[in-house]
This record gives C-alpha cells, structure tokens and sequence, in this order.
C-alpha cells in the first residue's frame, strides 16, 4: 500500500483486460434498463385515466368583491369535500346508475358503484390563470367511472352555482372525455446511467484491485519492493527468452555466485514442498548453464525454510540463497515473510529471479520489437 503504483504497467495490464470495461458497460446498461422497466411498468402504480372539463364561474359581484377573492384554487378544492357538492355528487351518480359502495370489500366499477372516498380521491380543481376558469380534473382507475364523475361532479357544481347567492351561473362550457395517463419514458437515461455507472465501477474496481495486488510483473517492481538485487528474469520451461534477457541473467549470476560454491534456491509463495524450488533451479540450468558453471557452483532447490526446525541452519551452512518470485503470482507478501526471516538468521541473499515472466508483456512494457 505503500509503493508508487507502476501506472505504466498497470495500464498495460488493464488493455489486456480491457474487456471487462464493455462487458460492465453492457451489464450496468441492461440492468438498469430491467429495473427501471420493472419499477415503472410490471411492479408500476395501475393505469389511469385522465377527464377534464372547462367550467365557466359568472360571479354575482359586490360593490367590494371580496366574495370573488374568496373563491380560489385551494378554497375550491374544500368545497368539492362539502356535503353541499359531494351529496349531489353522489346522487348524480346514483341517477345514472352507479350507486355508492359503502362496503369497502366491494371492488369499484362503472356497473357496482363508487365509494365517496374514491370520488373525492380522484377530484381536483383547479382555476389556472382567471377565477372565473375552472379546470375540473378527475382521475381514476376505471376511464367509463372517471367520465361518469366527471359529468356528476359538473353537474353538482350548476347546481352550486344555482343555490348560492354569490354566483350568477356556473356552466361547463368545454370538456375531454377520460385519456390514458403517460409518464415521461426515461428508459434511454436509465440504461445511459447504468453505463456510466457500470463503467465507473469496473474500472475504479479495477484500479482498487491493481492497488492490492501484491504481485510483481516487471523487474522494477522487484527492487523497488524488496530492496534486494535482481539477479534477472526467466520464462516459463518451454517458451523462449530472448538473448538479452538471457545474457543479463548470465552476467549477474557470474558476478554475484560464480566463486561460491554451494547455493540454495528458494521459491517463494510454495510453502507446502520443494517441488517449485527445484523446477525452478532446472529452469535456471537450462537457462545459464554454459556460460555459468555449476560444477563450481552448487544451485539446489529447498523449500520454504520454517517447516522444518532446522532448516535455517542448513542454509547457514551454504554460502547463501537465491529466491524467486513468479510474476504475477499473489505471493510477493510471502516474499516479503521470506526475506525478513533469512535476514533475521544472518542468511546471505545473493538476488532475486523474476519467473514465470510474460515476455510479450515485457516487450511491450520496455516498447521492444
């Protein structure tokens, strides 16, 4: 956590992977796209319709017109609660043949009836620019049961105009029968959103990944990290290492081990046996044998010391060890483990191997043909 991130190999890594970009782009897309589908459509609030009627108000006016003043959006809004209008309302209603349902279980319907509570549930009025304008708005479930307390509540309000002293007339001079209510489709903006949203996760994911991740790819990952010299790097047994790579590999041997005469190489993250030290000590035969002499120099393979009680002191009878770190294998901490224990016991460490390496990444990572 405490490192610079190799922006420049993480990058690189991420390219590789760059599919997983697109596919969280398409994930967060189609996702959100269901759920918006699902909340707004199939789990939804139930259709409903929409009547409307122009009412005409002709005021008897008074010398100071406060009776007019009084008569506003809100205050028509109460009055379509008052026994004065909802009665003949519902007697409206009864005439045209939908009685009043008192029983709530019954279900409501052009044919069985309408509970007052619905009717004034699914009133509104409304005066939008002139006090003598009114907008009359019903909304309801049932488009025949919206028309039909549209007509009756039109009718209650002639009726209003008629009693009250305050009023010369009120008249419905326009209307519109009940409409489908539609909401703004906003599934282009959900699915765009969930792009967005599925990028910005996968690759801040990704970056909080790379962040953790306590392998190593490069060789300046390895010094950087552990502070001890790099010795080279080595392919996997079957693909071939370029003559350069090689060559350093052979140079750094030569100068830190060619006059000692027994070495131990270790491979980090293998904690269960030797089978990886000892692979990696024939890959390193067939890699710099040759130009390095192993009969002088002694490189065997051991495991991870600790697992037997002396095996610390078998490396102290050599004249040191070599430790390899698989490239991007997770198990540079147990690197880090390996290093502070042989340090701990005076263990002389003559470098590191990078294996395992990726040499077309390599390529790409120093821009190499």
């Amino acid at each position: 956590m405490d490192e610079v991130l190799n922006l420049r190999s993480f990058y690189l890594r991420l390219i590789r992977k760059i599919w997983i970009l697109p596919a969280a782009m398409a994930i967060g897309g189609f996702l959100a796209g269901t759920v918006y589908f699902l909340t707004t459509t199939v789990y939804g609030p139930a259709k409903s319709y929409s009547a409307t009627a122009t009412i005409y108000i002709d005021f008897a006016y008074d010398e100071t017109g406060t009776v007019v003043d009084w008569y506003n959006a809100y205050t028509w809004n109460i009055l379509m609660t008052t026994d004065d209008i909802i009665d003949e309302t519902m007697e409206n209603l009864k005439e045209a043949g939908i009685p009043e349902i008192t029983d709530p279980s019954v279900v409501s319907g052009i044919s069985s009836g309408v509970s007052r509570e619905e009717v004034l549930e699914s009133t509104s009025a409304d005066l939008p620019s002139d006090v003598r304008v009114m907008v009359l708005t019903i909304t309801n479930n049932d488009k025949d049961l919206a028309n039909a307390i549209l007509e009756a509540s039109a009718a209650s309000l002639e009726n209003f105009g008629e009693t009250h002293d305050e009023f010369i007339s009120i008249s419905k001079i326009g209307g519109k029968e009940a409409e489908l209510v539609t909401y703004t489709d906003r599934t282009t903006a959900a699915i765009v959103a969930g792009i967005v949203f599925g990028f910005l996760v996968a690759f801040f994911g990704m970056l909080l990944w790379n962040t953790l991740d306590d392998a190593v790819y490069v060789p300046e990952d390895v010094e950087n990290r552990y502070k001890v010299t790099l010795l080279g790097i080595m392919t996997k047994s079957g693909v071939q290492m370029p003559d350069r790579f090689r060559n350093e590999l052979i140079e750094a041997m030569n100068l830190y081990c060619k006059d000692k005469s027994r070495i131990e190489l270790i491979a980090a993250g293998n904690w269960e046996d030797d089978s990886k030290s000892k692979e990696d000590s024939m890959r390193l035969h067939e890699m710099v044998e040759g130009p390095f002499d192993f009969n002088k120099t002694s490189v065997t393979g051991i495991e991870i010391p600790g697992n037997k009680t002396d095996s610390y002191r078998v490396i102290r009878e050599t004249d040191g060890v070599i430790i390899t770190i698989p490239a991007g294998k997770r198990c540079a901490s147990a690197a880090d483990h390996l290093i502070g224990q042989l340090k701990k016991h005076n263990c002389n460490i003559f470098g590191i191997i990078l294996t395992d390496v990726d040499i077309k990444f390599l390529k790409r990572y120093y821009r190499m043909k």
